[in-house]
């Protein structure tokens, strides 16, 4: 426990980050650390996440040791310290050559904040020399990443408590944007955190407009979406499923409207996204193409809408990227464009994430797993699970990979209030449709639109019902 007074932690906050008062959750979670519990917190994005971590090691002799999905958000966390002032930073990933990371490792105790990925935790001379030190606080940026990715293409965050418990179980801190209450309980078991508090904040980011458009055949997607792009003020991101089709939509964007595009996704070079993200942050490129790491630790305010060219395999991925925009508490729209069918694509990502229960049993089956795969069997074999156990629990992931599309299309296809079944998917209290809160049938019928509730149609009047809502919407622009 670190005795500190209200004074003392809104003196550091200005001296530190020039902000005199804590965004909500922040303080919450900041006296929990001190109060030396292990905390995990469920912060909305733009709430500052970042910063509670910061603040404690500021308050508190150690390190903080800090294990984040992606060498992005760890590039633009480390940037952003070192812009503040802080030059006790170190980064022990892929970017880095091993003669640097030698020369951190051997110096370990002097740096206040190191980051790493979940792989660079599993190696034995990181773990031993952090094993050197004091860890004040152990953090798991991203915490959802453990359940989603851990289980599929990344089994190494399978590992991370594991790496925790040989480290001594320091303090630690889960941070997320997004998670369910059956995610958080996952999140934990995997962490192998015994005791623990939360701070849960709400998901519900009532300046987002939430809007689910359908479209019979891609080619009307493709029409329908620069329908809406030209209605659109703003920046904003496109997400999509297939790198392909990104770079594909991105090139349609640039040759049809008068709109800056790029893609980016993990086939283009680490060069490359650099620039695509810079531009994007200094308004050169109006739209983003991007697959999902796209927009973790971007910090850009001002985006004024998300669209989702793909439906997201889960509601979680959902809310955590529609997240992205309006984090300056401005007017902004979430848009999804279904086509019947766009269920198969998250079906089928699913079947390559989860091994077959048949390649647990036959040799000759199991020579056609996937790197990925293969490493999430021997884990699970490692850590004691008979082919029994494991098939059970694959065909477990299986109906919850499935559970979670039909939560998706559940809310889709929702005839009412898509921000209450949204809510209700998180036990999140909803406190009533208003006319910016999504396109439910009842936003239609003021706006005097007619639909046939048997089919969900609209019966076109002479404007398009969704040009008149965002016309609504950005009345003000």
């Amino acid at each position: 426990m670190i005795e500190v007074s209200d004074k003392d932690i809104y003196q550091q906050l200005n001296t530190q980050f020039g902000f005199s008062k804590f965004k909500p959750g922040q303080l919450e979670v900041l006296r929990q650390l001190l109060d030396d519990k292990n905390t995990l917190a469920v912060l909305p994005t733009g709430a500052g996440k970042t910063l509670i971590y910061q603040m404690y090691g500021f308050l508190a002799k150690g390190t903080v040791v800090i294990v984040s999905p992606l060498l992005s958000l760890i590039k633009d966390q480390i940037n952003r310290l070192r812009l503040s002032g802080e030059r006790r930073v170190a980064e022990i990933t892929s970017q880095v050559r091993y003669s640097d990371q030698y020369q951190v490792l051997k110096n370990l105790h002097k740096y206040k904040f190191v980051f790493m990925s979940p792989e660079s935790l599993q190696r034995e001379d990181v773990k031993q020399a952090l094993q050197q030190i004091k860890i004040s606080l152990f953090v798991v940026d991203e915490a959802h990443c453990v359940v989603q990715w851990g289980k599929s293409f990344r089994p190494d965050y399978l590992r991370v408590g594991q790496a925790r418990k040989q480290l001594g179980n320091p303090l630690i801190l889960m941070l997320t944007a997004t998670a369910s209450r059956e995610t958080r309980l996952e999140i934990i078991k995997y962490l192998e955190v015994r005791s623990y508090t939360e701070y849960v904040g709400s998901v519900d980011r009532k300046n987002i407009y939430l809007d689910f458009l359908e479209a019979e055949t891609r080619n009307d997607k493709d029409e329908l979406l620069l329908d809406i792009l030209e209605e659109l003020p703003g920046s904003g991101i496109i997400y999509f499923s297939s790198r392909k089709v990104a770079n594909q939509v991105s090139d349609m964007i640039n040759n049809n409207l008068n709109l800056n595009s790029a893609p980016y996704h993990a086939g283009m070079s680490t060069i490359d996204r650099f620039q695509v993200q810079s531009q994007f942050q200094h308004n050169q490129l109006n739209v983003i193409c991007a697959t999902s790491a796209f927009g973790m630790g971007i910090d850009k305010p001002d985006i004024r809408f998300v669209i989702h060219y793909h439906m997201p395999g889960d509601v979680e991925s959902y809310v955590q990227e529609l997240g992205r925009a309006g984090r300056d508490g401005q007017q902004s729209v979430a848009i999804m464009l279904y086509t019947p069918g766009d269920e198969a694509i998250p079906s089928i990502l699913n079947s390559f994430s989860v091994p077959s229960t048949e390649a647990l049993v036959s040799d000759q089956l199991a020579e056609n797993l996937n790197d990925e795969q293969k490493s999430l069997i021997k884990y699970y074999r490692d850590y004691g699970l008979t082919n029994t156990e494991l098939k059970a629990l694959f065909e477990k992931q299986s109906k919850q990979n499935n559970f979670q599309i039909g939560s998706m299309l559940r809310l889709i296809h929702e005839k009412e209030c898509h921000r209450k079944v949204l809510l209700e998917y998180f036990d999140e209290q909803f406190d009533g449709h208003q006319d910016q809160c999504c396109g439910s049938i009842d936003h239609f019928e003021k706006l005097g639109i007619r639909i046939d509730t048997d089919t969900h149609n609209v019966r076109k009047p002479e404007i398009e019902p969704w040009k008149e809502r965002l016309n609504k919407i950005f009345a003000d622009r």
